[in-house]
């Protein structure tokens, strides 16, 4: 009898462990579409709760192995611990937003051009980060103005100018940053991709530094960004 009462507690726990599991995995797909912050930090408390049940399981997990012999359900027992593993991988990569965010927006980029984007999209808040991405999104699926796209590079190319005179440089990527966005060959598109995370940071010291085309980056980022949300 007590076998068997043992037998069917491991039975629940597989199938609760392979529920948050499944779960996990419904929420990280939402977080990679998710553009609001507050409906983020929603997710990353359902995350958290998640890794308490998940603790539970793990004293479960222990407390059923002692009253089971080594041998008996040996296998359900490996892919128990299997799927806690996974689901630690998971707790981990979606509790920490910031990270996830990180590794979402390096894959529209080079490795070469990750050393270049990575330094400045660590200098961005949470909400700049997803609207990043989302722009990223977007920017690959929609075709864009290319008269419109070279305004805002253009901007961009003026307020790099002002900052260096002023002696303030762009984390580890001004003049990568310039041979993407000035070199002849690249087309406007990949040079609008590289942009996309220098202008929040930018923007974000526009009032400290005093730029003088801080305004006139400002108005093509937010009009160029209306066109693209309304295509």
């Amino acid at each position: 009898m007590r076998d068997s009462i043992t037998e069917m507690r491991l039975q629940h726990l597989e199938e609760n462990v392979v529920r948050v599991l499944k779960l996990l995995n419904e929420y990280e797909i939402e977080l990679e579409d998710e553009t609001d912050p507050s409906i983020s930090k929603k997710y990353r408390r359902r995350v958290e709760r998640l890794k308490e049940q998940r603790d539970s399981y793990q004293k479960e997990l222990i407390s059923i192995k002692s009253q089971l012999d080594n041998k008996q359900a040996e296998e359900q027992i490996s892919n128990i611990e299997s799927q806690l593993y996974k689901i630690d991988d998971k707790i981990n990569w979606l509790a920490n937003s910031q990270a996830a965010l990180h590794q979402l927006i390096a894959k529209y980029f080079t490795n070469e051009e990750q050393i270049i984007v990575s330094p400045i999209a660590n200098q961005l808040e949470e909400a700049q980060l997803i609207e990043v991405k989302s722009i990223l999104e977007e920017v690959e699926s929609t075709d864009i103005s290319e008269v419109e796209t070279r305004i805002l590079v253009k901007n961009l190319q003026k307020a790099l100018v002002l900052m260096k005179e002023k002696g303030f440089y762009l984390p580890n990527g001004d003049e990568a940053v310039d041979k993407i966005i000035n070199y002849p060959t690249v087309d406007t598109k990949h040079a609008l991709k590289v942009t996309i995370p220098v202008i929040p940071f930018i923007l974000s010291y526009e009032g400290e530094l005093g730029l003088g085309a801080g305004l006139k980056i400002k108005e093509a980022w937010e009009c160029w960004k209306e066109k693209l949300w309304n295509k």
